[in-house]
């Protein structure tokens, strides 16, 4: 520094500024003793230094022991050493030259910068730096309180990353972010929702109405019912809505908001996102009408096929009463055989088609447990037999109990799965069993478990056997026959009545499968 220090012109000296205000009733030592406690004892860091003639470096002269703790070095490391000394490779230099433009300017000055500690470690230190005066008015010392803000820099830091990530993100997906302020009635979009109504920031007037006017006249009733509930706290903001850009055109926006309450559970402010479903409900749009043809075509066909092949099982049956030799009325048997089989897999498909195309529909009606046993007897109670086959069907309900749900669907599922029970299983028995779970008022939860005492599933194999078309091993549908849509026909028909298929198998030991029905009991007067 320059011997040109007085500070009249300047400033006025902090020694004197005391004084002139009487900040203090102490004498001079008594509160020069004090002050030098304080600062021995505060947290943070002091360190004074002089200011030499000379064009010497200033030297540190003081140092409190919160800069020996901070630090790591001793007072007799750095006493007579420059400041510089906490300085390092990722000290900013241009954070030094303003640090050192306003020393040269005897100015008070305060920043922020990366020290090192005497281990070399890194820490982010503010510093508030002002010039002390002499009686006289000239500057003898360099007064420096250095406070560690580490951790705020730190999460700082990470408040910055994640925005950054946040708003990298949002651009990635195209997801506009908005902000209302209820209590300033203010509204504020970035960029991207922008984008998403076909408008500029210069067009906004970061009012309600920014959004409000833009929705599409049909959509804005239902849109802001939405929001008065989410804001109500009835349910969340999640809805859907058209925007009309201003050309004209008409785009299908999603939107999710959460509310911000205060202490008294009043809405305070409303943050959320916007995207642009448009291109998204037109694939689906062209994907469902591709399955609606899909699905035609399926139940044109599959009437075109059914219609032969009724006749082919009718005439066979027919063919069957003639006095025939054993190698015709074998030829008969298997034609018939292959009829029946060929007829079982075109309806299976048609079955699938419709549940994929949503077409399935739940239709409920009274009927009774023995309505169910009599269908499953007449069907597979001689076939059973045929193969040595035990079929037991059992419930713990009386068999006239009425109960009221889709017994079509129901028969559906059940048929297939006894059905199967029945064509892997060489020996043993076939159990179908209806358990009541639960009774509430007039609902009733039935758990039905068809068991079996056939070939077993490998767990491999009970990973994907509801999928369409697969089953457990490729051998099955050369020995068996089947298209293995069976199953997966089964649990879409559960899933559309709010249940799901449950698996328990074992390779050699058989498989018992179930499902918990939810079915309303018909009182009786």
């Amino acid at each position: 520094m320059t011997s040109s220090n007085h500070s009249s012109d300047i400033t006025v000296p902090a020694a004197k500024l005391a004084e002139e205000q009487s900040f203090s009733i102490l004498g001079r030592e008594e509160f020069a003793k004090l002050a030098g406690v304080v600062i021995a004892n505060t947290n943070d860091i002091v360190v004074i230094t002089d200011i030499p003639t000379d064009n010497q470096e200033p030297r540190i002269v003081y140092v409190n022991e919160a800069f020996v703790r901070e630090t790591g070095y001793l007072a007799n490391e750095v006493l007579g050493k420059n400041p510089r000394i906490l300085q390092g490779p990722r000290s900013d230099p241009e954070t030094k030259g303003r640090i050192f433009a306003a020393l040269k300017e005897w100015k008070h000055i305060r920043e922020e910068i990366i020290n090192y500690r005497k281990n070399g470690e890194e820490f982010w230190q503010e510093l508030n730096i002002f010039p002390i005066a002499n009686e006289a008015g000239w500057f003898t010392h360099w007064v420096s309180i250095q406070r560690d803000i580490t951790e705020r820099k730190l999460s700082e830091q990470i408040i910055i990353e994640t925005k950054n990530r946040l708003e990298l993100a949002a651009r990635a997906g195209a997801v506009g972010i908005w902000d209302f302020d209820f209590f300033n009635n203010r509204l504020v979009w970035d960029d991207q929702m922008c984008i998403l109504y076909g408008i500029t920031q210069d067009q906004l007037t970061g009012s309600y109405a920014d959004w409000a006017d833009r929705l599409h006249p049909d959509d804005r009733a239902n849109a802001e019912l939405r929001i008065n509930k989410a804001l109500e706290g009835a349910s969340e903001f999640n809805t859907q809505f058209r925007v009309v850009w201003p050309d004209g055109s008409i785009h299908f926006i999603r939107g999710l908001a959460v509310v911000k309450r205060d202490a008294d559970n009043k809405p305070v402010r409303m943050v959320g996102t916007n995207w642009d479903i448009t291109e998204l409900l037109k694939a689906r749009m062209d994907a469902e009408a591709a399955l609606n043809v899909k699905t035609q075509f399926l139940m044109n066909m599959s009437h075109e096929i059914r219609t032969p092949m009724t006749g082919i099982i009718g005439l066979s049956a027919l063919a069957l009463y003639e006095p025939l030799s054993p190698v015709v009325r074998e030829y008969l048997l298997g034609i018939e055989s292959s009829a029946k089989l060929l007829l079982e897999i075109v309806n299976e498909i048609l079955d699938f088609s419709k549940l994929e195309a949503n077409k399935g529909h739940i239709n409920t009606a009274p009927f009774s447990i023995e309505d169910l046993f009599s269908r499953v007897r007449s069907l597979f109670l001689e076939g059973a037999k045929a193969k040595g086959l035990q079929l037991n069907l059992t419930c713990d309900l009386k068999s006239n109990a009425q109960l009221i749900g889709d017994f079509f669907n129901l028969s559906l599922v059940i048929n297939n799965l006894i059905g199967n029970a029945i064509k892997f299983t060489e020996f043993g028995s076939v159990d179908l069993s209806i358990q009541k779970l639960k009774l509430e008022n007039s609902t009733l939860t039935l758990r039905f478990t068809i068991k079996d005492s056939g070939i077993g599933i490998s767990p491999e194999a009970q990973e994907q056997i509801l999928e369409p078309f697969a089953q457990a091993d490729g051998s099955i549908s050369r020995r068996f026959g089947g298209t293995g849509l069976g199953l997966t026909i089964s649990n879409r028909i559960l899933e559309m009545m709010g249940s799901k298929l449950d698996i328990q198998s074992a390779e050699g030991h058989g498989s018992t499968f179930s499902f918990d029905l939810v079915l309303v009991q018909e009182r009786r007067n």
